[in-house]
């Protein structure tokens, strides 16, 4: 085929809205893993650097692991690190340790461009387009590139003169090995007799470790991945690869990478040579990374931003298809997102360079897709995608919540640190802190034209800011009904887009709450405490295929024009009261049914 991959669904995603206004991946389960905090780095990394990107993830022994690299303020800013967090079920994350600490090396033996600028010795940037590798003798190696900033108009950590490729063990209890050096960017200048910040991994007194290294260097795919930081050293690269390289493999011999602006190259002998780089232009993207993989049902799956806007990167969408090659049915994985908290220089808005399980490495036993981003370049996120990928539910709902001890399957659940969904004494609980965000629970439910929602629920606390918020939506997340209980004990419906007063309720009892909606009549009746009443729709809508309990009611994007260059680049810019936690909204949700009517 002339292009190597094919996207047959042609939308575009509306950044007017978190979810570009697409309809939603069934089940995705998203949790915040880091949350960035300057005020208090105790609570966030210890060293409340607010530049927190590219996350690699990799499951091991029962763990995940997930790597990222850090930086005080700025995009490629003096100092940096790389940071390792662990997980044993993805909800719950260790606090985060520096695992490549920042180190200082001498530029008298540097040959790469604008010597004038270099300080000598100069702090190293963290840069890493892997993250992980487990060998076949099943060692499992994390990674990262030393690069160098010396201009931070023109240079950058992987633009091919940086340091060198470190690397370290990580044993199957968790514990880790030395750093060493696997690979010296000689072109740049940088030795094994030159460089004597970590030996050279022949050195090391672990054979399996030079073994793991030696099977890793030989994997031409994997290699390839390192291409940008390195891509000067005609021995590792004798042609020109690509930015942020992820492959799949979808033949005996044929692997397809793909990259950044979705590009994609093509390998007919498993990694060891490469096609030139083809644009894709069904595959429309920019800057924010693309990843690709075999999923457990013998498909195959993208996920990327769906926009050509690379300032404003949001939501990550997710398209599948049968052979690697061509795709459809585009769905949105991140439905919503939290705002940006912090300046900082080319802080990129929205859910971006996200990275899943490699396919060389062991994959997370439960057949699903885990995906790791960073949400504004500050805070570090990860989502479960449940496989098969699908977007609709086929036949009526009915759930008890007072029966079940996990997140339910089927359901859809945003849950940063401060506003954690979890189950919780026979409830699906939602418990808000969070001053800039919201905790959601989403269910979706099949396309009616005519149907009847109940819901039993209890509504233990309500914060000034907070509410039960409770939503029913289309595909493309028009709003007609809405039902809130805030804190000045009363409930309140919208309808024909106003708000008001419905009846007063009491924290902590539990309530059901009938809704019969009728999308050809615009109307909706709502049952609650032997009282009902007809409303009027505030949104035109064909059919209802979600319900949505939050704790916040839905607010639009604030900055869907804004340039992080501008004002949101200066380091004093904070978002106000968001480096506190707020008080405490809490729901449970007790049961569910959604049924239709003929």
């Amino acid at each position: 085929m002339a292009d190597q991959i094919l996207v047959k669904d042609r939308r575009h995603a509306d950044i007017r809205f978190q979810d570009g206004g697409l309809p939603h991946a069934m089940g995705v389960k998203s949790f915040q893993v880091l949350r960035a905090n300057r005020a208090h780095p105790e609570w966030a990394d210890g060293s409340g650097w607010t530049y927190n990107h590219a996350p690699m993830l990799a499951w091991y022994h029962g763990r995940f692991y997930l790597e990222y690299l850090s930086n005080p303020v700025d995009e490629h800013e003096v100092p940096g690190h790389s940071l390792l967090t662990t997980s044993e079920n993805g909800m719950d994350w260790s606090f985060p340790q520096v695992i490549f600490p920042t180190i200082e090396v001498p530029t008298s033996q540097y040959k790469g461009p604008r010597t004038p600028l270099l300080t000598d010795p100069i702090l190293t940037v963290p840069h890493q387009r892997m993250g992980f590798y487990c060998a076949p003798n099943g060692v499992l190696l994390a990674l990262s590139f030393y690069g160098i900033v010396h201009d931070r108009r023109r240079s950058m950590p992987c633009d091919g003169w940086g340091v060198g490729r470190a690397v370290r063990r990580i044993f199957p209890d968790g514990s880790w090995g030395d750093i060493h050096f696997l690979l010296y960017n000689t072109p740049a200048g940088y030795t094994r007799e030159n460089t004597p910040n970590f030996p050279y991994y022949q050195e090391s007194s672990d054979a399996e470790l030079i073994a793991a290294c030696d099977a890793l260097l030989q994997d031409g795919a994997v290699v390839r991945q390192m291409y940008e930081e390195q891509r000067f050293d005609a021995s590792l690269f004798p042609d020109k690869g690509g930015k942020a390289l992820s492959f799949y493999t979808t033949g005996a011999q044929e692997i397809i990478g793909v990259h950044k602006h979705g590009l994609t190259a093509v390998s007919r002998d498993n990694g060891r040579t490469w096609s030139s780089l083809t644009a894709n232009p069904t595959l429309r993207t920019s800057t924010g990374k693309v990843w690709g993989q075999r999923t457990s049902d013998g498909r195959f799956a993208l996920m990327y931003n769906p926009t050509t806007d690379g300032q404003h990167r949001w939501p990550i969408a997710i398209v599948t298809g049968d052979d690697g090659h061509v795709y459809d049915h585009m769905r949105a994985v991140t439905g919503y997102m939290g705002p940006l908290r912090y300046g900082g220089t080319d802080k990129n808005l929205g859910p971006q360079y996200m990275r899943g399980i490699c396919e060389r490495n062991p994959q997370s036993p439960d057949g699903d897709v885990w995906l790791t981003y960073s949400n504004n370049k500050e805070d570090i996120w990860i989502s479960r995608i449940p496989v098969p990928v699908g977007s609709s539910e086929t036949g009526p709902v009915q759930e008890d919540f007072r029966c079940m001890t996990s997140l339910p399957q089927r359901w859809n659940i945003y849950s940063p640190l401060w506003a954690k969904v979890r189950m919780s004494g026979g409830a699906l609980q939602l418990c808000d802190t969070e001053p800039c965000d919201r905790a959601q629970a989403e269910r979706m439910i099949r396309p009616e034209e005519r149907g009847e929602i109940t819901l039993q629920l209890r509504v233990d606390q309500v914060s000034e800011s907070g509410s039960a918020a409770i939503e029913l939506q289309d595909d493309s997340g028009r709003v007609p009904v809405l039902i809130a209980f805030r804190a000045d004990g009363w409930m309140y419906v919208r309808q024909g887009g106003r708000t008001e007063r419905f009846s007063p309720y009491t924290p902590g009892r539990e309530y059901t709450l009938r809704i019969a909606f009728d999308c050809y009549r615009s109307t909706f009746t709502l049952r609650h405490e032997g009282r009902e009443s007809r409303h009027a729709f505030s949104a035109s809508v064909e059919s209802i295929s979600r319900v949505s309990i939050a704790t916040k009611e839905m607010q639009q994007i604030p900055y869907a024009d804004l340039n992080t260059v501008g004002k949101y680049g200066r380091k004093e810019q904070v978002l106000p009261h968001s480096e506190e936690p707020s008080p405490l909204t809490k729901i449970s949700l007790l049961t569910f049914t959604a049924a239709s009517e003929s």
